[in-house]
Order: C-alpha cells, then structure tokens, then sequence
C-alpha cells in the first residue's frame, strides 16, 4: 500500500523537475523584466570603422567591423548603446563605386539581424579606421531590453 502512494508522487515531483528544466533552457520568453522595443525603420545608426576599408583592394561580400559612436534612442530610452559593436560587409563594387550595408548589430549579449540602406564611396579611396559613417535601416529591428 504504502508503495502505491508514493509511486503518484514520484511521477509527479519528476513531471515538475521536468517542466522546470524545459522551462529553463526552452527560448526565452517576453515578460515583464524583457520587454521587445521596435526600433523604427529610418532609424540613423551612426558608427565607426573599426579597421581600414580599401576599396582597390576589398571584394564583394567582404566584412567589416564598427563601434556605435551615438546611442540609439527609442522614446526616451537606449535601445542601442554608444560603444555596441556591429559587422557589414561590401554589397557591390564596381569600376566607379563601392557600396557597404550593415548586416548585425550586437547588443546585451545578443546578435540581431539588421537591413541598412547601402553607402557608396569611391572605388579608389581608402577609408580609415575610425571613419564615421551614419547607415539608415531600412526595416524596423525588434530588440530584447
């Protein structure tokens, strides 16, 4: 008898270890203490180049690095710290001009997929590091606060 009791008992402490572990590592979910804020499409992200850019030498589908020099703002709050780090890479190149875009911003530990409108420079210049450059995105970005 006492094994029949304890039996129902086992099966439901189990079944609750195992919600609590699919809750833990299943995906994270929207609550109070994580809010998703829309950063509008438009938005200007303005950076830095973090290493040179040749355009004699860079190639289609080349990346590149920058740093957020401005914070990026939605209504009143930080979505997108200055100093976040971001990656593009070289969306065309031609004989008269070189176009790059940016493809990732990562913010609070994050990697978010990101559509900049392209920027074009000269196909003979060479852009330093440090470079500002201000992308507009071009479809709106949900972030994680």
């Amino acid at each position: 008898m006492r094994t029949l009791w304890t039996l129902p008992l086992a099966i439901a402490l189990m079944g609750c270890t195992v919600l609590s572990v699919t809750a833990e590592s299943g995906p994270a979910v929207t609550t109070g203490a994580h809010n998703k804020i829309t950063i509008p499409a438009t938005t200007p992200l303005t950076v830095k180049l973090d290493q040179v850019v040749s355009a004699r030498t860079v190639k289609s589908g080349e990346g590149f690095t920058v740093t957020f020099t401005e914070p990026v703002t939605v209504d009143g709050m930080v979505v997108i710290p200055s100093g976040a780090a971001g990656a593009g890479f070289v969306s065309s190149k031609s004989q008269n001009s070189t176009e790059m875009e940016l493809n990732s911003v990562f913010v609070n530990g994050r990697s978010y997929r990101v559509t900049t409108s392209p920027i074009p420079f000269n196909s003979k210049g060479t852009l330093r590091a440090g470079t500002k450059f201000t992308f507009d995105l071009m479809l709106s970005l949900k972030v994680v606060e």
